[in-house]
C-alpha cells in the first residue's frame, strides 16, 4: 500500500480517464488499500452524477437573442441617464438664471431705486436704433453663474412677444428673459405709455434675466420679435 493517495482516483471514479490511462490505474488500484478505500467513498458520488443528463446546447439564435437584449437595456440606460443629466441642468439653470419669462415693471422717466443701484454696481450700455426708434439701456453684474442682466426698454408698440437674447463671441445665443407689449406700447407714442413727447419718454418697461455666459464672452445684446424682427442692438461694451 503506497502511502499517498493516487491522483486519478477522483477521475476513476466518474469515468473521465481514458482506455490506457484507466488501464495503468487500475494496475495500480490492485496493490494500493488506500486507493481502494477512497473508490468505495466516491461511489456513491460517481452514481449520482451518472444520473445527470448531460448539457444541452442552447436552441439556435440563443446567444443572438441575449445579445440584443442586453444592447436594448444598455441603450435604455443611456436614454436615462442623458434625461437625467438634462432635468438637472434644466433645474440649475432655473434656480440660479430665474424663469425665461420674467415680471416687467412699467416705471416713469426716474429709475427705481433697485435700478439706480444695478447700474452703480455692473457695467451699463445702451442704444437707439435709428429705423425702429427703439431705446435700450442693459445693466450687467458678473455673477457666479454667468451675468444678471437688467433691461430698460422704451419706444415698442404692440401687441407683440419680445425676447432679449445675448449674443457669445463665438456667435452663440441665449434667451435672457421674455415678455409681452400690450397694444398702446412702452412708450412708443400710440397710447397711455407714451411720454408727453410721444417718442421715446413716459413710461418705459424694465426686466431682469441671466446668461450663463461671462460679461468678457458676450459680443452684444438683440431684441428680438417672436417673428424674428430685429429692434435694437446693443453692444456689450461701451464704445
Amino acid at each position: 500500500m503506497t502511502g499517498k493517495r493516487h491522483p486519478d482516483v477522483g477521475a476513476y471514479a466518474i469515468g473521465a480517464l481514458e482506455h490506457d490511462e484507466a488501464e495503468r490505474f487500475e494496475e495500480h488500484l490492485a496493490g494500493c488499500e488506500r486507493c481502494a478505500a477512497a473508490l468505495a467513498e466516491l461511489a456513491p458520488v460517481a452514481d449520482m452524477l451518472a444520473d445527470v443528463p448531460p448539457p444541452q446546447e442552447p436552441p439556435p439564435g440563443t446567444l443572438d437573442r441575449l445579445l440584443s437584449e442586453l444592447s436594448a437595456v444598455r441603450a435604455r440606460q443611456r436614454r436615462v441617464r442623458r434625461r437625467l443629466v438634462v432635468a438637472v441642468t434644466a433645474a440649475a439653470v432655473v434656480a440660479v438664471a430665474a424663469p425665461v419669462v420674467t415680471a416687467v415693471v412699467l416705471a416713469g422717466d426716474e429709475p427705481a431705486a433697485e435700478q439706480r443701484r444695478a447700474d452703480v454696481s455692473g457695467q451699463e450700455v445702451r442704444a437707439v436704433d435709428p429705423e425702429t426708434g427703439v431705446a435700450a439701456r442693459i445693466s450687467m453684474r458678473p455673477v457666479t453663474w454667468g451675468t444678471s442682466v437688467d433691461l430698460d426698454l422704451r419706444g415698442v408698440s404692440g401687441p407683440r412677444r419680445c425676447d432679449l437674447q445675448a449674443v457669445g463671441k463665438d456667435g452663440s445665443h441665449e434667451t435672457v428673459t421674455s415678455w409681452g407689449v400690450p397694444a398702446d406700447g412702452y412708450g412708443a407714442g400710440n397710447g397711455r405709455n407714451a411720454g408727453a413727447s410721444g417718442q421715446g419718454g413716459g413710461n418705459s418697461l424694465r426686466t431682469s434675466g441671466g446668461t450663463s455666459m461671462s460679461p468678457d464672452d458676450i459680443d452684444h445684446f438683440e431684441v428680438v420679435t417672436s417673428e424674428g424682427d430685429r429692434l435694437v442692438i446693443v453692444p456689450a461694451e461701451v464704445g
